[in-house]
């Protein structure tokens, strides 16, 4: 086992935290899958509106590898295919009534490890959650035809309001993470690595055996597993590194040894844009409105972290990789003379206002404003701070990605920066830059290049 301790990077102090014990939520009434947030996924689709589906039928397809599929979290009928721009599949909305399973394979967690690589390779694609598989670089599907040089598992979380690995990963999960630990080793014949953070217990990730263990600490994104990869095992030459989180795994793994779509999941309702922050049990897809419960006014709604989740319309459904729906107030308020008073109610990164010598003290009521305008890149020494893999130089990738050089910006760490690092700074930039939208171009150049 190898402890990483990671030095750079920021915990925001953000204010509302979900708290409490776990409530089940009756099943929605509708649930819905957005295949444009899976990267690499070309769907095509296998029931069309107003077909019947069961719990666990295929639904949509990976159209270059037709075995990869998305199937349904509830039984009832394809309500609603949404389309976006060029016919691109934006929503796909399945109206729930029934409870008819859909029968799959089934395999004893003891002859997992026998399976042949072709065999388990069609097992883990064809269950439904080959998707939350993705690859380094790129952050993309992980594509079953190349083999990786390692996989990362990852049970740990420090984004922003986040729900930790131990809410998320209960203490009678440990067979089925290790039937999905077997089952792609056998699809690989790949080292496989679990992580998890430290500080936390969580007894199914510490008994799970034929696996590389790693403990992590230090601030976000200590948690996020493409900074895991560049720190443990990062991708050689052409090559590609698999990951994935643990509580996936663990859906994976309970689907292959009942034979049943395993469509339950635990997701956090967080911010301080609702009225009760809360811990949810409910099935992938659920509507954010049946998730979040009663927002207090105006607000913007993110699946995901605020760093890297996804702003979308209240009226929306809760995504396929973010475990967390954060609903943040729209209204920014604005003090007269603001800049002269010493805002003991505010944080700052760069200590602007008294409290960031005091240090983050009780979380903060942080929202969506700039405080600011657009300037220049200038490279005043904080973006180091907050990056923590190593031999990274924010400013010149940048700069060299804004200027479309893409040889220079491959030399200057275009594969190996996070978007988890991206985003933490843009967070602090005093240049008010999206530099996690400038890193999407450079990597949309080079997949365009490549």
């Amino acid at each position: 086992m190898s402890d990483i301790v990671v030095k750079n990077g920021l915990d925001i102090p953000i204010a509302g935290a979900a708290s409490g014990d776990i409530q089940d939520l009756p099943l929605p009434e509708t649930v819905a899958y957005s295949p444009t947030e899976i990267r690499g996924f070309t769907p095509r689709l296998v029931a069309r509106e107003g077909d019947e589906v069961k719990v666990g039928s295929p639904i949509l397809l990976h159209k270059p590898h037709p075995s990869v599929v998305l199937r349904s979290p509830v039984a009832g009928r394809v309500k609603e295919v949404r389309r976006g721009h060029r016919r691109v599949i934006t929503d796909y909305v399945v109206e729930r009534h029934g409870d008819a399973q859909e029968q799959l394979r089934a395999v004893a967690l003891a002859d997992i490890q026998g399976l042949a690589r072709d065999e388990a390779l069609e097992l883990a694609a064809s269950s439904g959650w080959w998707p939350t598989i993705r690859q380094r670089p790129l952050s993309v599907m992980a594509d079953p035809t190349v083999a990786p040089q390692a996989i990362v598992i990852a049970a740990s979380e420090t984004g922003p309001l986040q729900p930790s690995g131990p809410q998320l990963i209960g203490d009678n999960d440990g067979d089925a993470l290790q039937a999905a630990i077997d089952l792609l080793r056998a699809a690989t014949g790949a080292e496989v690595h679990l992580t998890r953070l430290k500080a936390e217990s969580i007894p199914a990730v510490e008994s799970a055996e034929r696996v590389t263990h790693h403990t992590f600490s230090g601030p976000h994104p200590a948690g996020d597993p493409s900074l895991q990869i560049n720190l443990i095992c990062p991708p050689k030459g052409s090559g590609v590194v698999w990951f994935l989180r643990a509580w996936d795994a663990v859906s994976l793994g309970h689907t292959i040894l009942t034979g049943s779509f395993h469509a339950t999941r635990v997701v956090a309702a967080v911010g301080a844009g609702l009225q009760t922050p809360r811990l949810v049990r409910t099935v992938v897809g659920a509507p954010l409105k049946h998730v979040a419960g009663q927002a207090k006014s105006e607000a913007r709604w993110i699946r995901g972290s605020v760093l890297t989740g996804e702003s979308v319309d209240a009226d929306r459904w809760s995504g396929l990789y973010s475990r967390a729906v954060h609903v943040l107030p729209e209204e920014v308020k604005r003090d007269i003379l603001g800049w002269a008073l010493p805002q003991l109610g505010k944080w700052s990164f760069h200590k602007a206002f008294l409290r960031g010598f005091i240090g983050a003290g009780s979380p903060v009521d942080l929202r969506p404003g700039i405080y600011g305008g657009h300037r220049a890149i200038v490279p005043v020494g904080a973006y180091e701070r907050v990056v923590a893999t190593p031999d990274i130089l924010p400013e010149f990738l940048f700069k060299s990605i804004v200027a479309r050089d893409l040889e220079e910006s491959i030399q200057l760490g275009l594969l190996d920066f996070t978007e988890e690092e991206a985003a933490l700074c843009s967070f602090i930039c005093p240049s008010k830059i999206d530099f996690d939208l400038l890193l999407r171009e450079g990597l949309d150049l080079y997949v365009q290049e490549a």
